[in-house]
């Protein structure tokens, strides 16, 4: 968190509104922590997700570890949605991040589309996407995107 330079304050006013903050968890076996068992949601959002780099983003090997984070993730949170919830995954959709096939994950879990919008940053005040590491992990990144929403 000491990596970005607004999180805190972000961070303060999340807590103002009602929202409950966890750090450190797993995406993946989300649905296994013990401030999350047996809770049900209307809407769980991973904007960006992304495994640790060990190649170049146009890897194969590294899109494959990319597409288990994916995975892992809908599947976990397909089992904590409330009824008629969504799980939104918002992504890159350039070369080689259209490579992801996030749509068809969402189906080998037992997700389904519901809706594919653009993502505007502008509708999002407050909001801005984040390198994960290295010396210029406080800079936004370019590109399109857009936000998947998917439902069981």
């Amino acid at each position: 968190m000491m990596k970005y330079s607004r999180a805190a304050m972000h961070l303060e006013e999340l807590q103002h509104l009602g929202c409950t903050i966890i750090h450190g968890v797993d995406a993946c076996t989300m649905g296994q922590h013990s401030l999350l068992q047996n809770e049900f949601f209307d809407r769980i959002v991973f904007n960006f997700p992304h495994a640790p780099l060990r190649w170049r983003e146009q890897d194969k090997s590294q899109i494959k570890l990319h597409k288990k984070v994916v995975k892992g993730f809908l599947r976990s949170a397909r089992d904590m949605l409330a009824r008629n919830g969504e799980a939104h995954v918002t992504h890159k959709i350039a070369h080689p991040f259209g490579d992801w096939e996030i749509v068809k994950i969402a189906e080998q879990v037992g997700l389904h589309l519901v809706q594919e919008v653009s993502f505007y940053l502008w509708e999002y005040p407050g909001y801005q996407n984040k390198k994960g590491s290295g010396r210029l992990c406080d800079n936004s990144f370019p590109g399109q995107c857009c936000t998947y929403k998917f439902a069981s």
